[in-house]
């Protein structure tokens, strides 16, 4: 871990174990520093995290506190899977559950684009966080663009990286759902909540050049540990908001016709 990130976890492991009440203000910027041998601009990017986690709120000229919210939730910025953990939760390892060939049966071959019959790759995975279940995912590869993968590829954090470095494949782009579900008996029991408790359920298609998938992942995310944050351009995804704007400038970027005179 990097050292802002260090400073992040010592400080979330204080603030989850109550050690400062909500609303309580923490120690300054300088005292942070001098605690942690840290710079300010170290201490301030640790603050960060913690801040886009809802642990802490940063009030202009008062200071920082403790969110009023005591539970944290590690939010999953931009659809950025690896770098929202890495930033956030540098602790989570995961851990391969199951690992087996099998022929793709008719639920599976429609969103995989193949035939009943066809071989594929079936996984189970389950991402811990300080010992505990946090995210249960299952995988399913067409076998084309998985026969150089076993399991030490499959458990490891930043798989889709090792998935097209290995398969010599390139992502072009991907459809993601996120919906709410609940947990059925087997989830539950992996994830170690009751059966029935919500869920945030990621369904996430790969996608190669010309529309070919390359695999289906759908994960299940404890509803009070995970958020899931996008930020973009306003108007960048829509152009219902812009085309008024648009039609306007082009209206007054068009010179008018001059008026005839009538002569008397």
């Amino acid at each position: 871990m990097t050292a802002y990130q260090r400073i992040a976890d010592s400080l979330r492991r204080r603030l989850l174990a109550g050690h400062w009440s909500p609303g309580q203000r923490l120690p300054t910027g300088r005292e942070m520093c001098r605690r942690f041998a840290a710079s300010q601009i170290t201490v301030r990017h640790a603050l960060q995290i913690l801040e886009e986690e809802r642990l802490i709120e940063r009030r202009q000229g008062s200071g920082t506190f403790v969110s009023s919210a005591a539970q944290r939730k590690i939010p999953i910025l931009n659809a950025d899977f690896l770098g929202s953990i890495r930033r956030h939760a540098p602790r989570l390892q995961r851990r391969l559950h199951s690992f087996r060939w099998a022929e793709v049966d008719a639920e599976l071959a429609a969103p995989l684009g193949a035939c009943p019959g066809d071989d594929v790759l079936l996984a189970t995975r389950i991402d811990y966080l300080y010992d505990k279940p946090a995210i249960y995912d299952e995988v399913a590869i067409p076998a084309r663009y998985a026969d150089r993968l076993g399991e030490e590829e499959l458990g490891q954090l930043d798989f889709l990286g090792v998935w097209q470095a290995i398969q010599d494949i390139r992502f072009e782009f991907y459809k993601q759902t996120i919906e709410a579900t609940r947990a059925s008996p087997p989830i539950s029991r992996l994830l170690q909540i009751r059966a029935g408790e919500p869920l945030l359920k990621e369904t996430n298609l790969l996608l190669l050049t010309g529309g070919r998938v390359a695999g289906l992942f759908i994960s299940y995310y404890r509803h009070d540990g995970f958020c899931f944050e996008v930020t973009y351009p306003y108007g960048a995804c829509t152009g219902r908001e812009a085309e008024p704007q648009k039609a306007a400038k082009q209206s007054a970027r068009r010179p008018k016709k001059p008026t005839k005179r009538k002569t008397p």
